[in-house]
């Protein structure tokens, strides 16, 4: 994910005028031809992008469409070509900075540093810059200053994107007189997200002082309105300014007491990154206050803060307090973890962790913090686990029983991890063999050749890593063979992980006899797993091998009538409980993902399934056949990056590598700058946010409803 934005002055309701000022929304693009955008044209625009053409009709398609009167078309395209990331179609992206409509040129501004995205940002610095000063558009402005400040660039360049990024907050009329930000929010939330990726590039380089200055007064910007569009943007940008500021050693300790007074919890969880660059005497009074704080992003941030401190008797009295049945579920599970490292006076955290492992099935409680409590008990004092482990090794949801195959390997119960090692579940079986592993070593192979029976990515590749170094090792290379050439069968792109996982061990235990086995896969349908059999068959023999992959056909680009039922469509997740998350769909910006999230909920797919990963102040992740994350729907979707940054609340698709979606879910729990341009965003909550707050690993899409609206 893998892998952010809100109906509070943070919700992704709110997001609307932030998304317009970093990249395009539909509403820039005038009217005029917007109905073609279900018409045969804008379906081979998606067709050809889709095809990640290098060259040939593919290309030539979206090259020619960027000379169509129609404006959306042009847009379309020239962010299509940007998202191939070929450095070479940037002399002919770059044209498009002069398009008469504003939509257009801000996509090839942001097309332009996509092109270069994965390489040296230099190719295009020019093109960029030169446009800055003759640009009127605020919101083009906006995305000019973030496609600048996300480039990867040499010092020299660096500081060009500085001065860039200074005269940008500034409005275009203004005379040029200090820091000036009286820019519009739609160019300072762009400036904002530049100052933000250009110092997450170089973590520790200093700012110019104008560049620190324009900062400061981000800082403290009120912005221009009172609407709820108008306060989130404002508050944005003071966040992403505290972390500008904090990344180049600039947050004074005046800046940080003022973002620890913000209205925003996104500013108030920012400065916590930085406690360290604060006095010792003002850092317990901005702690303190952060505990206390009544968001529990800020409080669970706070405790993080605290869990990687020393751990003397007042630290440990604050994870205490955090760990309490009265906190936020999010703070508590934080504080429980935390207490797996032992206190000064360890005898209230070992009673406290083993009263909170035994409220498991007690009334009105939830298995999340006794399995918390139990692993962190089991790290602390494995003789207290004992009697608690049966009831976890004997519960109905497997996710409780994974939590007990980790405490069992904490104390090294082999009878508990036998156990739980012929669970039905291969996700307990996964976390049980490791156990297994780490007390009966090799003596173990036998059971985990037992285990290649299953189609379970996951535990496939656990147990093709734990068989390195195995001693009989043509025995077992012939068993990794054959799984690998049965899961092949099932002609599954998202099965590429655990395909090249037995791979790799099927080459260090295997030996040339079995090369005829493996040349067949030289034609494998995934160019990735046919490279790997090149090498593995070159490392055999020393021979030389060429890869002839024989790619599955794409899946075809959604009908006519199906892209115009997917314009205004949402997706209700209805979770177990009668809790709700309303979606919007942007299918726009996200047309073959959306269409197959569509699709999938149609056809009953996360019906029934969990969000089976929850990290704290970042996403929560579901939509998994098998609870975890390699294992998904069995075609990948490309990505379609851009449009939509990953403010709290936006809703991405799962990838392990570029273009390798598979149906699963995430929503961003936080504001994630880091995840823009890597991962598809394709939709935004406008309704669940306190939902979204309360999702916890394990819980249940009870049904996944799609509703389109006309």
């Amino acid at each position: 994910m893998l892998a952010t934005s809100r109906a509070q002055p943070g919700t992704a309701k709110g997001g609307r005028l932030a998304l317009l000022a970093l990249i395009l929304a539909a509403a820039c693009v005038p009217d005029a031809g917007r109905p073609d955008r279900t018409g045969g044209t804008y379906r081979e625009i998606v067709d050809a992008e889709d095809a990640r053409p290098s060259g040939g009709p593919a290309l030539t398609t979206l090259l020619d469409a960027l000379e169509l009167d129609n404006a959306f078309m042009r847009r379309t395209a020239v962010r299509a070509l940007g998202r191939l990331e070929n450095p070479g179609l940037s002399d002919s992206i770059a044209p498009l900075l002069e398009d008469p409509v504003a939509a257009v040129r801000g996509a090839a501004a942001e097309a332009l540093a996509q092109s270069v995205h994965r390489g040296d940002g230099g190719a295009v610095l020019g093109a960029l810059l030169e446009r800055v000063p003759r640009e009127a558009d605020a919101g083009v402005r906006g995305i000019l200053a973030h496609s600048l400040g996300r480039l990867t660039l040499a010092e020299p360049h660096r500081r060009s994107v500085e001065g860039a990024l200074v005269a940008l907050a500034a409005a275009p009329a203004a005379a040029p007189a200090g820091a000036q930000v009286d820019a519009p929010p739609e160019t300072l939330v762009g400036v904002a997200s530049g100052f933000e990726s250009l110092t997450r590039r170089s973590p520790g380089a200093p700012l110019d002082r104008p560049a620190a200055d324009v900062l400061a007064a981000l800082m403290t910007y009120g912005g221009d309105g009172e609407s709820e569009d108008a306060v989130a943007t404002a508050g944005r940008i003071r966040g992403l300014a505290v972390y500008a500021l904090g990344r180049s050693r600039r947050l004074s300790l005046e800046l940080m007491r003022t973002a620890a007074a913000d209205p925003e919890p996104e500013v108030r969880r920012a400065i916590l990154g930085f406690m360290n660059a604060s006095p010792p005497s003002a850092r317990e009074g901005l702690l303190a206050g952060a505990l206390a704080d009544t968001s529990a992003r800020v409080a669970t941030e706070a405790v993080r803060y605290v869990a990687a401190r020393s751990r003397t008797e007042p630290r440990c009295e604050q994870l205490m307090s955090a760990a309490a049945p009265a906190a936020h579920p999010a703070v508590r599970l934080v504080a429980l973890a935390a207490l797996s490292g032992t206190c000064p006076s360890v005898g209230p955290q070992r009673t406290l962790l083993a009263e909170v492992a035994a409220e498991l099935g007690t009334q009105g409680s939830t298995w999340q913090p006794a399995a918390q409590a139990l692993v962190s008990l089991a790290r602390l004092d494995p003789g207290r686990v004992a009697p608690l482990l049966p009831a976890f090794v004997e519960h109905d949801s497997p996710f409780v029983r994974a939590y007990a195959a980790r405490a069992a390997r904490e104390t090294r119960d082999v009878e508990a991890l036998f156990t739980l090692g012929i669970d039905p579940s291969p996700n307990v079986r996964t976390e049980a063999l490791r156990g297994l592993f780490a007390v009966e070593g090799h003596g173990l192979d036998d059971f985990l050749l037992e285990q290649l029976d299953s189609d379970d990515p996951q535990l496939l590749m656990t147990v093709a890593e734990l068989l390195e170094g195995a001693p009989d090792r043509l025995r077992v290379a012939s068993a990794l063979l054959t799984t690998f050439e049965r899961i092949s069968r099932e002609q599954r792109e998202t099965w590429r992980d655990s395909r090249l996982a037995l791979l790799e061990r099927i080459e260090a235990l295997g030996d040339e006899s079995m090369t005829r086995d493996l040349v067949p896969f030289l034609r494998d349908y995934d160019p990735r797993v046919a490279a790997a059999v090149v090498t593995v068959l070159e490392a055999w023999t020393g021979g030389e091998y060429t890869a002839e992959p024989e790619p599955l056909p794409r899946a075809p680009v959604p009908t006519l009538p199906e892209l115009r039922s997917l314009e205004r469509s949402t997706l209700t997740l209805h979770m177990r409980g009668g809790n709700t998350m309303v979606i919007a769909l942007l299918a726009d910006q996200a047309t073959t993902n959306v269409a197959r999230v569509v699709r999938l909920a149609r056809a009953g797919y996360y019906d029934g399934l969990t969000f089976h990963r929850w990290a704290p102040n970042f996403v929560i992740q579901g939509g998994s056949p098998g609870a975890n994350e390699y294992q998904g729907d069995g075609a990948y979707t490309r990505d379609e990056v851009g449009g939509t940054p990953h403010w709290r609340g936006t809703v991405g698709i799962s990838t392990r590598g570029r273009d390798t979606g598979d149906g699963q879910l995430f929503i961003n729990l936080v504001d994630n700058p880091r995840l823009d341009h890597d991962y598809t965003v394709v939709g935004r909550l406008v309704s669940g946010d306190d939902t979204l707050d309360r999702v916890l690993e394990g819980d249940v899409i009870e049904r996944a409803e799609v509703v389109s609206r006309r």
